[in-house]
């Protein structure tokens, strides 16, 4: 369909837009393929507050509604999934570290805001990740 080249972070990504249903998308960025949800209005980024400490840092994870039960574990910022520590089907706890992002040469424990069942993982190590992207779901 279409083809864009965007730059985030020093990262060269080219995107090709494959299909498009309703709200969903199905992407191509640097050569792995995506489903994407479509959000039409565009918010403002808040400026980004420097962190002083190089390890470890807990990130403020977007978490949001999936359905009845499930909730989503999204990237609070781009960069590149260190490690992945749940599987599917695993029980974690509130505050549990699911996987660590490293962005901006600092690793980020990502944390789970609620107790569930791991129902999917949506990442893997060494994978380049865009802020907001899914993460991981919970049920």
């Amino acid at each position: 369909m279409k083809n864009y080249k965007f730059t985030v972070n020093g990262n060269k990504y080219e995107v090709e837009i494959l299909d498009i249903d309703g709200s969903m998308a199905t992407i191509e960025v640097n050569g792995t393929t995506y489903s994407v949800e479509i959000h039409h209005e565009v918010q403002k980024l808040k400026p980004i507050q420097p962190v002083t400490t190089q390890r470890s840092v807990k990130a403020a994870v977007p978490v949001s509604p999936v359905g009845e039960k499930g909730v989503t574990v999204k990237a609070p910022l781009p960069g590149v999934i260190l490690q992945v520590l749940v599987r599917p089907g695993d029980e974690v706890k509130t505050g549990q570290t699911l996987c660590t992002l490293e962005t901006m040469k600092m690793e980020n424990a990502i944390k789970s805001e609620t107790s569930g069942k791991v129902s999917r993982v949506n990442i893997s190590q060494g994978q380049s990740v865009l802020q907001d992207e899914v993460l991981i779901e919970l049920d």
